[in-house]
Parts: structure tokens; C-alpha cells; sequence
């Protein structure tokens, strides 16, 4: 991008520097690729104290709010060269920024949000996506009002957009949009997550669905029974489902196999993971690459190279052992589906970790005790359960009156890490509550 077109910003002004091309944005001074220019943003701390860090480490500029003369000065005295623009405020610009880059491109924008399994969705849509087109999409979780505007910024002539859009409060996915003004959209799923922020699942059907706005495509999950019946704004609406869908003759096989009928001919689909929901994922993924006019055979092979990203559902093999990293993030909907997922493996000595579900609010002790009913109505009764945190001492209880085999601990530290060995183990929680720690590390 051209400091020409920085300086488009509104209440921008050209502090030191010459018109040269910038290759990259960041909130990081240790994600400096090429000629890199740096968003000091305020948060926990404020970003201006790293600016001087970042120009030892190689910055070509860097923004500035008002202010902050001593640090241009030091900056300066380090690298005369240095771009610096003052903005008003760096947040702001960073998103203007990308409304600006937004309306330069002419290639789609595939926006996707969801209460959970965004990530898994947006790494199966970019696995069959790379097959044939060059693809900037989100790394890791940046999803929010930074997150995905700094993805839409670093733009390089790529083919496809495809962004994540998080949200946990209503008005967040609106905003989002307006910003990424998506050609294709879809919802994977409408859950609990964040219903202590949201009340009720209605609102998060609202704000989620919400992204379709003025969408040309909408691709609506016929899997959930939530999104399936909702009013959507959108030029077209788009069907798919394992059992309802746009695309004809879905026959289920065994271990993640099914075979779809695609312009008259019969395709056979493997996907490398028996996770059954992946199954709702390739088949939308699927029909985005159709969109896209790709090639089947690519689609297909897009399917097969999936893999799900680091600590979600995660397979890590211990010996003879599994051991299942789920700890990302959780929801009531993830931690049953992972629970009976786990219990239907043949390893024996099977021990679950469950953790608290954050963020539920009002709804916390309803949710928690739900999980604990329908473990027991279930009998998902495991050779051993550990419960971590508040809220899951009420599981706990539960369980331990069920004759449960249970044990509980009040924080993560509190647990052994010695209880996983040869052990197949299924871990779950909230990410804040840490259960990540007891993942044993990797060996050089």
C-alpha cells in the first residue's frame, strides 16, 4: 500500500517520510515482515511504548497519536527514514484503513460467524479454497473489531477473501460487516456461547444472522434447527445439510464417507477425521467452491487435506494413547458433542478433563448442571472424571451423588499432570481456565 493512500485517512497527517510502498501492517513490533508499518494500539498497555523496540527490530514506520514527541524524536534519531503518520486515533484509522482497502477490491469476501466452530469451518473452506486460488484469510482467532480489520489491510493481489467474524456482544457482527462488506455469508451454528452477554438465544440469532445483510450469497445450515427458520437479508439464499440440501443424493457411508451427486455424477468424499460435524463443514465448503465455479476434483481433494487447527479437537497421539485437545474455547453444545464423541472411542482407560464454560452469566448454573443430567442420563460415566473450577463443582456434586467416578479441583494447578499417563484422555473447557497446561509437550 502506497503512503499516498495511508494519508487518506481522515485527520491523518505525514509526520516524516517519503512516498515509498508499505508490505505489511501489525499490532505486533515481533510480526515485522518486509517493510512494516505499526499500529500502536491501547490496550492492557499502550502500544506507543513499543514503537522504539520496533524500530531496533526493523519497522519502516509506524503510526502516532498526538502527543507523543519524544518518541518521534528518539525514533527518528534512531532511523531518519522513518514513515511516521499522525492519526487521531489508531484504532480508528486501523479500521477506517480497512474500509478503504475494502472498497479498492474486486475479488469475493467470504465472511463466516457462528456461537462455535467458526475456526474449524474457516480452516475446511481454506483447504479447499487453496486448491485453486491464492487466499488471505484470518490466522489464528483474529476475529474481533482488530483482528479482522488488520487481516483485510495486509490485501496483496490475493484471488479469494475469507474472514472469521467474532462476536460476543450485539451490534459487534454489524459493525464487522460494514467494514468487509461480504460477498458470500454463512452461520455455522447458533449456541450458548456468550449467552451471558446475549440473554437469550434469540438475540444470538439475531446478531449472528446479521451478517447476511446486503450478502449476495447467504449459505444457510439446514442443520440447525435455529438458522434453518430464520429470516435472512440476503440477494440469494444458499441450502446445505447433511440431511437437507441444495445439493442432491447426500449418502452417508462409514467413518466420514459420502458420496453427492454433482452436475449427474457421483463423487465419493473422505474426510481424514471421524468427527461427524466435519461432515456439515466439508458439505458447506463444498458448495462455496461450487460457487466459485472450481473444479470438483480440487473441491474433493481440498476435503481430504483438512485438518482440524491446533486445540480443537485436536488428536495428539501418547504411546498407545490418545489424548484429545479440545481447550480452545467451549460451549454446552461442544462439550456434550465432544463428551459422546469421546465415549464412542474403543480406547480403554478413558479419563475426561472438563473445565468451567466462561462467559454464560445468569445462565452459568443452568448450563452446568445440564451437563451433569445429561452425563448421568447417558451413563457417559468414563474410567475417571476430572472436574476444574467454580462452576464445575456443581457437576461435581452432582456426579459424585450419581456414584460418578469424579474428582475435583478447584484451579488448573491444582492437577496432577501424572493422571494422563497411559491414559487416553478427552480435555475441554473455556480457554481462560488454562486446562492447555497439562498438555504434555512435544519433544524436540
Amino acid at each position: 500500500m502506497l503512503i499516498k493512500e495511508i494519508l487518506e485517512l481522515s485527520k491523518s497527517k505525514l509526520i516524516n517520510g517519503e512516498s515509498t510502498n508499505i508490505d505489511h501492517f501489525t499490532i505486533n513490533t515481533n510480526d515485522i515482515k518486509g517493510k512494516t508499518m505499526f499500529f500502536p494500539l491501547k490496550g492492557k498497555t499502550d502500544g506507543h511504548n513499543y514503537i522504539l523496540n520496533g524500530v531496533d527490530e526493523g519497522l519502516a514506520g509506524f503510526f502516532v497519536e498526538p502527543g507523543h514527541e519524544d518518541i518521534i524524536e528518539e525514533a527518528l534519531a534512531k532511523n531518519k527514514k522513518l514513515v511516521i503518520v499522525e492519526v487521531k486515533d489508531c484504532l480508528k484509522a486501523l479500521q477506517e484503513l480497512a474500509t478503504k482497502t475494502r472498497e479498492r477490491l474486486t475479488v469475493p469476501v467470504i465472511a463466516l460467524t457462528g456461537s462455535f466452530g467458526k475456526t474449524s469451518q474457516r480452516e475446511m473452506i481454506y483447504s479447499v479454497l487453496k486448491t485453486e486460488f491464492n487466499v488471505l484469510t484470518t490466522v489464528g482467532n483474529l476475529n474481533n473489531h482488530i483482528g479482522m480489520p488488520l487481516t483485510l489491510i495486509n490485501y496483496n493481489g490475493e484471488d479469494v477473501v475469507l474472514l472469521e467474524l467474532g462476536s460476543n456482544h450485539m451490534g459487534e457482527i454489524a459493525f464487522l460487516r460494514n467494514i468487509c462488506k461480504p460477498t458470500i455469508t454463512l452461520v455455522t451454528n447458533i449456541g450458548t456461547a456468550h449467552i451471558g452477554n446475549f440473554k437469550k438465544l434469540k438475540n444470538t440469532l439475531k446478531e449472528k444472522t446479521s451478517i447476511a445483510k446486503d450478502s449476495r450469497y447467504f449459505l444457510r445450515n439446514m442443520d440447525d434447527s435455529m438458522i434453518k427458520h430464520a429470516k435472512i437479508d440476503a440477494e440469494n439464499i444458499i441450502e446445505y445439510g447433511v440431511h437437507e440440501s441444495d445439493i442432491s443424493n447426500i449418502i452417508l457411508g462409514k467413518k466420514n464417507r459420502y458420496t453427492i451427486t454433482v452436475n449427474n455424477k457421483r463423487h465419493k468424499i473422505t474426510i481424514n477425521n471421524d468427527i461427524e460435524y466435519l461432515i456439515n463443514y466439508s458439505i458447506c465448503a463444498l458448495k462455496i467452491g461450487l460457487l466459485l465455479e472450481m473444479d470438483i476434483k480440487n473441491i474433493i481433494k481440498g476435503i481430504d487435506n483438512f485438518k482440524c487447527a491446533p486445540s480443537r479437537m485436536e488428536k495428539m497421539n501418547i504411546g498407545r494413547n490418545i489424548l484429545i485437545n479440545d481447550c480452545y474455547n467451549a460451549s454446552y453444545e461442544t462439550m456434550i458433542s465432544g463428551l459422546e464423541y469421546f465415549y464412542k472411542q474403543t480406547n480403554k482407560n478413558k479419563i475426561v478433563i472438563l473445565g468451567d464454560i466462561l462467559e454464560q452469566g445468569r445462565m452459568s448454573n443452568k448450563i452446568h448442571m445440564n451437563i451433569a443430567k445429561y452425563m448421568f442420563k447417558n451413563n457417559l460415566s468414563f474410567n475417571e472424571i476430572h472436574l476444574v473450577g467454580k462452576e464445575m463443582k456443581k457437576v461435581y456434586n452432582y456426579l459424585r451423588k450419581k456414584d460418578f467416578n469424579v474428582f475435583y479441583y478447584p484451579k488448573v494447578d491444582d492437577v496432577d499432570p501424572e493422571i494422563l499417563k497411559n491414559k487416553s484422555v478427552y480435555l475441554k473447557a473455556s480457554n481462560g481456565v488454562g486446562l492447555s497446561k497439562l498438555i504434555p509437550k512435544k519433544e524436540a
